[in-house]
């Protein structure tokens, strides 16, 4: 119970810049929107993880995904180490709570030349 509480709350403290920005944007019109493209899926481990990229290694290939702070992670510890992040007043990096060796699953959408990562879950962290 705990720990789907401690994924929860980390979902929501990650998610809530998303929210806040939402509502900042303001009453946009539905024709105004872009047209939604189909959320994809994959998974496997990551291979490499960078600031504004992560790639992950799974059975059919190697994608490279393209993060920014549009991106959710949800970590086992998220809300805990955000919280920490909010508090020294530092920037909140996708390498803080996703690591080479994470076995991951990752929602994207894909724009053309680059695969923009939605959200990504990790599962179970690397071994150290």
């Amino acid at each position: 119970m705990k720990r789907v509480l401690s994924v929860f709350l980390g979902v929501l403290l990650l998610a809530a810049p998303s929210f806040a920005q939402a509502a900042k944007a303001g009453k946009m019109d539905k024709m105004d929107k872009p047209a939604a493209s189909k959320t994809l899926s994959a998974a496997g481990k990551v291979s490499a993880v960078t600031a504004d990229s992560v790639t992950v290694k799974g059975k059919d290939g190697e994608w490279t995904f393209a993060v920014d702070k549009g991106t959710t992670v949800v970590a086992a510890g998220g809300s805990h180490k955000m919280a920490a992040l909010n508090a020294d007043k530092k920037p909140t990096m996708v390498t803080e709570f996703v690591k080479s060796g994470d076995d991951v699953t990752v929602k994207y959408h894909d724009m053309g030349a680059t695969k923009h990562a939605a959200t990504i879950s990790v599962h179970s962290a690397a071994k150290k």
